[in-house]
């Protein structure tokens, strides 16, 4: 299996503190069937700021770790995005998941639907594919803003990443968030679940929201978004020894 957002890097973010938890999360992956690792740390202007070389370097420094702890996982470059008003600032310099097309953006909780339009056009001329991180966990998809039945978008994963030709299905509702759930569909981006998410961990709403999206086909990837050694011993209920 493949987690595609992940912050495995020690001492980067708000993700472990020392390269001993990184190693531990890294078991924990192993052991739970997981060969490969997107390392996605944040990128937040005047929070976490750790540039592009620096993800390299301490991707390629925790995988040397695993390979002398005999860890067989493969760790690959990345980073998240936060989709804010300074993030023009790394336009000339951004990081996709390393080998695809695949750029992670996090969407803030309280944002307006022009300004994602705006940011992620910008992102598709790049030659990018934006892919939303957890939806479930923002206001702007929560299955109660959501008041119809929308027509189901099945093999939606199919569709938007293996051909340029067909046409994609598309969720008709009236609201603004409904047209941005259309408008991200049409622009071919792909949408990341939390897993964590449909356990419950960030809520009911989240939860219900999760559970939603799956049912219309929406994700197209997934991730465990794991932070700590514990976050991880909670999603798959086992400890690392």
């Amino acid at each position: 299996m493949t987690d595609y957002h992940c912050h495995l890097l020690p001492c980067i973010d708000d993700g472990p503190s020392s390269l001993a938890e990184s190693i531990e999360m890294a078991r924990l992956l192993s052991r739970a069937g997981y060969h490969t690792i997107y390392c996605t740390p944040h990128l937040i202007k005047g929070l976490y700021e750790a540039d592009n070389n620096t993800v390299k370097k301490g991707v390629a420094d925790l995988q040397e770790a695993l390979n002398r702890e005999g860890i067989g996982l493969k760790l690959l470059c990345g980073r998240e995005y936060f989709l804010d008003n300074n993030f023009i600032d790394f336009m000339n310099d951004l990081m996709p998941l390393e080998g695809t097309p695949y750029l992670l953006i996090e969407i803030p909780p309280h944002t307006y639907t022009g300004m994602v339009q705006d940011t992620l056009t910008a992102i598709i001329r790049h030659n990018l594919i934006p892919l939303i991180a957890h939806p479930e966990r923002c206001e702007l998809f929560r299955e109660r803003q959501i008041t119809d039945q929308p027509r189901k978008v099945s093999r939606l994963k199919n569709l938007l990443h293996r051909s340029t030709a067909l046409h994609q299905p598309a969720i008709t509702q009236e609201s603004n968030d409904n047209k941005l759930l259309n408008w991200l569909i049409e622009n071919r981006c792909a949408f990341q679940s939390n897993l964590p998410s449909f356990k419950g961990s960030y809520g009911e709403q989240a939860q219900s929201t999760a559970n939603y999206l799956e049912s219309l086909g929406i994700y197209t990837h997934a991730g465990t978004d794991a932070h700590t050694p514990e976050s991880l011993e909670k999603l798959f209920g086992f400890n690392p020894q």
